[in-house]
């Protein structure tokens, strides 16, 4: 008897189970019916505001919509302070056909995700006068490194990609345009290169004496 209600149970255990995971492994659920939207202020710009005014970033904004999360968050007001590097669409018209296939992918989507955190340093606003004619590195909300140098009179990332539209001013945030989208894989790993000065990035080890670090 006492094994027949364990067995109950679990089949509705199983079977409410099914309800809530019934999609292809590795995709993001859907937003729920009902979820608390936060009202925006008519006089904040967000940072997906800026990228649906140019259009130059379409590709972005399309980008975005395929990333879980990507444009409710773009779209919120934020407390703090950021620099983010929009990739133009030019940058995506040089990734290739391998980019777009492996994008389409369940995780190719997941990736997708990381490689525009790579993009987003939080809680600095870097300016082009941040940056010098030395080869410096700044850390990401990846928690990676990209390398900056002034090249020319214009902002050079990886030794590959130039700022194209500089100092673009949004709601306590900085954009800057880029002509390469920022690999991931590509990060600074020299560890006797200097940094640009940032604020802290939580969870990382931009303070060594932190003890998980």
């Amino acid at each position: 008897m006492k094994f027949s209600t364990v067995l109950t149970v679990l089949g509705l255990a199983i079977s409410g189970s099914c309800d809530h995971t019934n999609r292809e492994p590795l995709t993001y659920a859907p937003i729920p019916e009902g979820t608390y939207v936060v009202p925006k202020n008519a006089s904040i710009t967000t940072l997906l505001d800026f990228v649906k005014s140019r259009d130059d970033l379409s590709t972005l904004a399309s980008v975005l919509g395929q990333a879980g999360g990507f444009l409710q968050a773009f779209d919120a007001p934020t407390q703090w302070s950021y620099t983010f590097f929009a990739p133009s669409n030019t940058a995506f018209n040089k990734t290739g056909a391998y980019f777009s296939t492996y994008v389409a992918t369940p995780k190719g989507k997941w990736w997708l995700g990381n490689l525009i955190q790579h993009h987003y340093v939080p809680n600095s606003q870097l300016k082009m006068s941040a940056f010098n004619t030395s080869f410096t590195r700044i850390q990401t909300g990846s928690f990676l490194y990209v390398g900056t140098q002034i090249v020319d009179g214009k902002l050079v990332l990886n030794h590959a990609s130039t700022v194209t539209s500089a100092n673009n001013v949004v709601t306590n945030g900085i954009v800057h345009v880029i002509d390469h989208i920022l690999d991931p894989a590509a990060q600074i790993f020299e560890p006797d290169v200097v940094k640009t000065p940032q604020a802290f990035i939580a969870g990382s080890c931009s303070n060594p004496l932190l003890p998980y670090c």
